[in-house]
């Protein structure tokens, strides 16, 4: 009888241990995907980072041999609707990731410029899979007042250039062409001192 009772004293004791075992495990949560070309990464108990971006996990920069820009002027614009469209496209052969904003000038010669801030403080993370493109809203005044003049005139045929953000030493951007919704040249003027960038657009 004494025998039988240090048995199921025992077994009591090791179904506890195991109970408090069981208590200390670590919980593993998933984030969802949240867009086109991003991926789920799992993230173990209150270690994950709700600023990380699980998404840019494993690419590499994104850089300008490996980047098709197209700058696209949009019509009819409203009070507070973007000037024209800023579109990225990885041509690369793998996926790169954008941890930034691009960043663009516009220029004539050695004369006056304008270069591009983001419009909001919003952070930038994403990734573009081969083939796969983003779009960025520009605010910027393109016309003058009836009693103003513009700061950079179209007359003056000011070039373009577009750098992805960080870009590595010796990566100087690529020029950008603005054209109509058609595909037709047109020539850039700036009448402010500042080009603003809005959050981007998986397409």
């Amino acid at each position: 009888m004494v025998r039988r009772t240090a048995a199921v004293s025992a077994i009591g004791l090791a179904v506890l241990l195991a109970a408090t075992g069981c208590g200390r495990s670590e919980t593993v949560s998933t984030q969802p995907t949240t867009g086109a070309g991003q991926t789920s990464t799992p993230t173990t108990g209150s270690s994950a980072s709700s600023s990380a971006s699980p998404h840019t996990t494993g690419a590499a920069a994104c850089r300008t041999p490996q980047l098709r820009w197209k700058l696209t002027r949009l019509e009819g614009k409203r009070h507070n609707a973007p000037t024209a469209l800023l579109g990225v496209t990885n041509t690369g052969t793998r996926p790169c990731a954008f941890d930034g904003y691009p960043g663009i000038d516009v220029y004539v010669g050695k004369g006056p410029s304008v270069s591009s801030k983001p419009k909001n403080i919003t952070s930038v993370r994403l990734v573009l899979n081969t083939g796969h493109a983003a779009e960025f809203p520009l605010f910027y005044t393109p016309t003058a007042d009836p009693h103003g003049s513009c700061f950079i005139p179209g007359d003056d045929d000011p070039r373009i250039s577009v750098r992805p953000p960080h870009a590595a030493a010796g990566d100087y951007g690529a020029s950008a062409q603005l054209t109509d919704a058609n595909g037709r040249r047109l020539r850039v003027q700036v009448c402010g001192t500042t080009i603003q960038l809005g959050a981007p657009q998986l397409r």
